[in-house]
């Protein structure tokens, strides 16, 4: 069957119908796919932080950083700067450093703007 008879067959309106559907779905599971992947490497990058800052252990701050990594592979260039900040304002000799409630605030921030969830 050659093309010119496949398209008189379904007609051509279907065929352009079923193309433009298949890319609106795959255009959505794209989307629906993007938003997990932030949300599980914020998510997880939030629990992380807070395991380290209440075992202070190795294995706890290698774990934040393996969020980190993650987020730097999907997350949005203000979650990735916030996220270094974070590290900045690491507790200095066990104390907490005064920028860090501000750090955490505008990381929080920039994870929901970037996930399009509002407060």
């Amino acid at each position: 069957m050659s093309i010119i008879q496949f398209l008189s067959a379904f007609g051509l309106g279907a065929v352009v119908a079923a193309f433009v559907q298949a890319w609106f779905s795959n255009r959505a599971y794209i989307s629906k796919r993007n938003f997990e992947e932030k949300k599980e490497s914020y998510v997880g990058f939030l629990d992380a932080l807070h395991q380290s800052e209440v075992e202070r252990t190795e294995t706890s701050a290698l774990n934040v950083g393996h969020w980190e990594n993650r987020i730097e592979l999907v997350g949005s260039r203000s979650v990735i700067g916030a996220c270094v900040r974070i590290r900045e304002t690491n507790p200095i000799s066990g104390e907490a450093h005064p920028e860090r409630p501000q750090a955490l605030r505008d990381l929080k921030e920039a994870m929901r703007k970037d996930l399009g969830v509002t407060k």
